[in-house]
């Protein structure tokens, strides 16, 4: 989500009226290893709190529209990304029930909201009994869970799954059809 070429930089320092040196510092701090497994999700929310509270002000503000135009209290969902503690979801809803009181209070106008969090690796589902204390409802990201399950990438895995079929090793492919009991 960072910019990496020197025309992006560009139009990244411009917009934000800083010097260019300091997108490609900040471009360069901000590289990971392993975008997938790095700095994103809650992890991101955590140490960038305000991107949280933006996220959930955007939500609550359009809740509070519809509420205003509609005559209705509209239910606002937020989904909190990438969990896998109790406590990284504890925390950022904390967060976003403050932002949901704030907007409520600004703009005069209730409505209601539910906090979730996606199920996108194997200790969240693990986990899913203690998550399921704080969390109000549960997407699940079938194709994350695929990936860290299995140790597979859905982009390299198209070069060798055919050949895992043919042998037997897998009888569909993961990221189409899901393992189920026998």
């Amino acid at each position: 989500f960072i910019p990496h070429t020197e025309a992006e930089m560009g139009l990244v320092a411009k917009a934000a009226g800083v010097p260019l040196d300091r997108v490609r510092r900040r471009a360069s701090e901000l590289q990971e290893a392993n975008p997938m497994l790095g700095h994103r999700g809650c992890r991101l929310a955590i140490t960038y709190p305000e991107i949280c509270e933006m996220q959930a002000r955007a939500i609550f503000e359009a809740a509070a529209e519809v509420g205003r135009s509609a005559k209705k209290t509209p239910v606002a969902e937020v989904m909190v990304p990438l969990v896998s503690t109790l406590e990284e979801l504890v925390q950022l809803k904390k967060v976003i029930e403050a932002t949901a009181q704030q907007v409520q209070k600004e703009q005069g106008v209730n409505f209601t909201y539910r906090v979730g969090t996606m199920v996108e690796l194997p200790r969240a589902a693990l986990q899913a009994g203690r998550l399921a204390e704080q969390a109000e409802f549960f997407s699940f990201g079938t194709n994350d869970l695929t990936q860290t399950t299995y140790g597979l990438s859905r982009d390299d895995a198209g070069a060798f799954l055919p050949e895992y079929k043919a042998k037997g090793i897998v009888e569909q492919d993961p990221f189409v059809s899901l393992d189920q009991e026998r």
